[in-house]
């Protein structure tokens, strides 16, 4: 009796456990590979009412691009008592696309530390070397880019292709330095006909004349190379010294006035240049100047012989103490400048060469002092110059005039050598060393004998203009 209430018991007790353990034969899930919690991913539950899985609503964040994450996971169809689950998936989410920046190239560094124009120091000399090497700079190597080294610079960049601006920098300097063709020879351009201005068949621009015919003619000159600097509308020495060196080139006659033929030649298509200047006017030349200028006064001067080194253009310690030697012979202010009063002196009939002014120079003797002479009324005593006069009439109406003779014929002649421009002191009568000169300019430009001495032939040519056909 107790075993069977003990048996009933425990049958009672098994079956309140089958539906207790038949409630638990669910599988559940197996964890991602990865236990990445922030997936948020659900899995289908059973629904006992209709015995088909439910997935519940699923929101997919989605991870960084550069790590793999999975991708929800697909449940197997319901069979029997038991849950199946699909393989996972594991994928890489594609980064959204990304939109490359246009390309731009970055630009070549300009070149630093230009060499250019005032600029100094062993750079510039070692430019100044390899363009004379090259035979385009011809100045000093002195290690100052100035105005001759700038130009050379520049026809430089000009045959090699490079841009011409007359700056030495990075590529200018690289092609300097591998160049090995030397300068071309520069073609002279052809002169262009000007249009001749409207002068009465007798004009004649002569020294001492100042207009703006004179400086239309000094622009003529400047761009046929007769001439350098700027024209001034004065006729001085230097710009009669440009037309006889214009006339013994085109013209079968040279006087230094320039006439109707002249001036008809001057302006015209055929009139041909020169790369030797013969005058400079317009400037004042000093130390550290460069140019055609500067060369026609180095030539100048060494014709005179005061210079002798080379004809360069370049105005250095040379140049300035041959300009002194040349203004201390001729009693002007020795500062080695090349001002106009010098230019004009030095381009002119009246320079000295330095033999001539040595040999004339005499050592001055020490003197006691004396008393102040008073004032007379002539500037030399009588028996320094001699009285002369007009021959009375019926004889010959020319006396030959020279150094020492004063009175009215003297005077008379120093006024008309003036009107000329051969003569710039005053008209006093008296025949001195200046009327001399301006007598032997007179004769050398009217193929005269040049003596210095107003005889016949002078004389009737200075009074009745007997001048060369077309002068």
């Amino acid at each position: 009796m107790k075993k069977s209430r003990i048996l009933k018991l425990l049958l009672a007790g098994l079956l309140l456990m089958i539906p207790l353990i038949l409630s638990g034969c669910v599988v559940q899930p197996e964890p991602l590979p990865n236990n990445n919690s922030n997936n948020n991913i659900d899995f289908p539950v059973y629904n006992p009412n209709t015995e088909v899985p439910t997935a519940s609503p699923t929101t997919y964040i989605p991870p960084l691009v550069d790590l793999p994450s999975p991708v929800p996971t697909t449940a197997a169809p319901f069979s029997g008592n038991v849950w199946t689950v699909g393989p996972n998936i594991v994928g890489q989410v594609t980064a959204p696309p990304v939109t490359a920046l246009p390309y731009t190239p970055t630009p070549s560094p300009t070149p630093q530390g230009s060499l250019k124009l005032g600029s100094k120091g062993d750079d510039v000399k070692t430019v100044q070397r390899r363009l004379k090497e090259l035979n385009f700079y011809r100045g000093s190597v002195d290690g100052d880019f100035g105005a001759g080294t700038e130009d050379a610079v520049k026809r430089f960049q000009e045959q090699y292709g490079l841009e011409v601006d007359g700056k030495v920098g990075r590529y200018t300097m690289d092609t300097l330095a591998k160049a090995k063709q030397t300068a071309r020879p520069t073609a002279k351009p052809t002169p262009k006909p000007t249009a001749t201005p409207t002068y009465s068949t007798n004009t004649y621009l002569r020294k001492g004349d100042t207009s703006s015919k004179v400086r239309q003619m000094q622009e003529r000159l400047i761009s046929l190379g007769y001439l350098a600097g700027s024209a001034t509308a004065t006729f001085d020495s230097a710009t009669e010294a440009a037309v006889i060196a214009f006339q013994k080139r085109n013209c079968s006659y040279y006087d230094g006035v320039a006439g109707p033929e002249t001036l008809k030649a001057l302006y015209s298509s055929s009139a041909r240049s020169t790369s030797t200047v013969s005058g400079v006017v317009g400037v004042a030349l000093r130390s550290g100047s460069e140019g055609k200028a500067v060369s026609a006064v180095q030539t100048r001067l060494k014709e005179l012989g005061y210079y002798r080194s080379g004809v360069d253009g370049d105005y250095g310690s040379g140049t300035v103490e041959a300009v002194k030697a040349f203004q201390r012979a001729h009693s002007l202010t020795a500062d080695g400048v090349a001002g106009e009063s010098t230019l004009n002196l030095l381009f002119s009939d009246d320079a000295r060469t330095a033999s001539s002014t040595k040999a004339t120079a005499k050592p001055t003797a020490t003197r006691r002092p004396t008393a102040t002479l008073r004032p007379t009324a002539t500037p030399l005593p009588a028996n320094t110059y001699v009285l002369v006069t007009t021959p009375p009439a019926g004889q010959e109406i020319y006396v030959t005039l020279r150094r020492g003779h004063y009175g009215e014929p003297v005077r008379k002649m120093q006024q008309a050598l003036k009107d000329q421009g051969y003569y710039s002191g005053v008209a006093d009568g008296y025949f001195g060393e200046g009327t001399e000169n301006a007598v032997r300019s007179f004769q050398r430009y009217n193929g005269l004998n040049v003596d210095g001495a107003a005889g016949t032939a002078t004389l009737r040519r200075l009074y009745y203009g007997d001048f060369p056909p077309g002068a």
